[in-house]
């Protein structure tokens, strides 16, 4: 670990096990765990901080995986998580090199998609936010990190938005008519086959393809990964709970 990533661990009060090896650091008085956000592994939502496949590195465990994975239940325990962006300077792509990293900390939310742990700098900033009909969309290119990550279309979430409107297609429920001009403009958009399930550059249908959902709406859609619900099925769920 460069001599200034530890200076900057320490002067938050965090440690580790291991100053050689730890990509994660705790603060148990102020209950924080912190992990490192590589610049490669950071687009303007969320960084990448663990991977499955990091586990091991040339058929060798990786001490500062085990350690990562017990930090992260520590979320769990009502810590919170916090990142710091580290710049690579190596030209090795299999070695990262840590050059400048920034002067602060950033409060984050984990989430987990069942293979790897992204940090958000938004609590509701899982999806990003109209153009003409005929233009084609394409989602789901596979963009280098350190893994797959899937690219997400601006321009279709807008036109889906533009045929569909910011009203949840589930529960009706209207940012705007609730929080006045708070509120407007705001919806999170649904794939409705999600697109790691596709895993490979297709052309989207706005219209046909996504929805807009509430982020509670959304977030009960998503609740059990392998078994995600349709649009029908959680209309039938808000229908019975009335």
């Amino acid at each position: 670990m460069s001599e200034s990533r530890k200076q900057f661990v320490l002067s938050k009060g965090a440690t580790c096990n291991n100053w050689n090896w730890s990509w994660s650091f705790t603060n148990h008085d102020e209950k924080m765990v912190i992990f490192g956000a590589w610049d490669f592994n950071t687009d303007n939502e969320k960084s990448l901080i663990m991977h499955k496949d990091w586990q091991k590195k040339n058929n060798r465990q990786q001490p500062g995986y085990s350690q990562a994975i017990e930090h992260l239940k520590l979320l769990d325990q009502g810590y919170n998580l916090y990142i710091f962006y580290q710049e690579n300077i190596s030209d090795d792509e299999g070695e990262p090199k840590i050059g400048k990293i920034s002067d602060n900390l950033l409060k984050a939310y984990m989430k987990y998609d069942g293979e790897a742990w992204y940090a958000y700098k938004n609590a509701f900033d899982y999806l990003p936010d109209e153009r003409d009909a005929e233009e084609e969309y394409f989602e789901g290119t596979r963009k280098l990190v350190a893994v797959n990550a899937y690219e997400r279309n601006k321009d279709a979430r807008e036109e889906c938005i533009r045929i569909h409107g910011y009203k949840c297609k589930a529960c009706d429920f209207d940012f705007e008519k609730k929080y006045g001009e708070h509120g407007k403009g705001f919806i999170h958009v649904h794939h409705i086959i999600p697109l790691n399930m596709i895993g490979k550059r297709y052309k989207v249908n706005p219209e046909h393809d996504l929805i807009p959902l509430c982020p509670n709406c959304h977030a009960m859609v998503h609740r059990f990964k392998n078994n995600e619900l349709g649009l029908d099925k959680l209309k039938e769920l808000i229908s019975s709970g009335k």
